[in-house]
C-alpha cells in the first residue's frame, strides 16, 4: 500500500525517479516492472502498478459499452495514458501528454501515496491543492475540506462495518 508524500525530481527527459520509500511496497507486492501512467481528472498524473490498474479497468468492463460515464472515463484515461516500464535506476518515463499537460519536465514534484497508486504534482500545485483542502475558498471553487472528508469516510466505514 502506498502512503505518505515524498519530494522527487523529474529530469530533463521526463523521467521520474521513484522515491525509495515507494520502492519497498512495489517490491513487497511483487508489482513487477510495468506501470500505467495517466490522469483521471486532468489535474495531476497518476502512476498505477499494472495489476492495480487492471482491477480498475475490470470495474468499468462490466458496464455497457455505450455508457456515457464509461466512455468519458475511457477517453480521459487513454488520452493521457501510457504503459511504461521501470528502469534499473527506478525511473519511469512519463507519457508525453502527461509531461506537457502538467509541466513535468526538469521540475520538482510531490509524489503522494494514494493506497493503490501514486499521484504526481508539481510542488506548487500540490501546495495549492492542500491549501484549498485545508481552507476551502468561495463556493464556486469549493473543494471538500479535510473535516468534511473525515466525517463522510467515518460514516461510510461505519455503514460498511455494520453490513459485514
Amino acid at each position: 500500500m502506498f502512503r505518505g508524500t515524498h519530494e522527487a525530481k523529474i529530469d530533463d527527459k521526463g523521467r521520474l525517479k521513484v522515491p525509495a520509500d515507494f520502492m519497498k511496497p512495489i517490491a513487497d507486492k511483487s508489482y513487477g516492472p510495468t506501470y500505467f501512467i495517466t490522469s483521471r481528472d486532468g489535474k495531476g498524473a497518476e502512476i498505477w502498478p499494472m495489476q492495480e490498474w487492471e482491477i480498475e479497468e475490470a470495474k468499468k468492463a462490466v458496464l455497457p459499452e455505450d455508457d456515457p460515464a464509461k466512455i468519458t472515463w475511457m477517453r480521459i484515461v487513454n488520452y493521457f495514458g501510457g504503459v511504461v516500464e521501470i528502469d534499473k535506476q527506478d525511473r519511469l518515463m512519463l507519457p508525453r501528454k502527461v509531461r506537457e499537460r502538467f509541466g513535468l519536465v526538469n521540475t520538482e514534484v510531490v509524489v503522494t501515496g494514494q493506497q493503490k497508486y501514486l499521484s504526481v504534482l508539481r510542488e506548487e500545485e500540490a501546495d495549492r491543492e492542500i491549501a484549498g483542502l485545508l481552507n476551502p475558498g468561495n463556493e464556486a471553487e469549493k473543494q471538500m475540506g479535510a473535516t468534511e472528508a473525515r466525517q463522510i469516510l467515518a460514516s461510510r466505514e461505519a455503514a460498511a462495518q455494520q453490513r459485514s
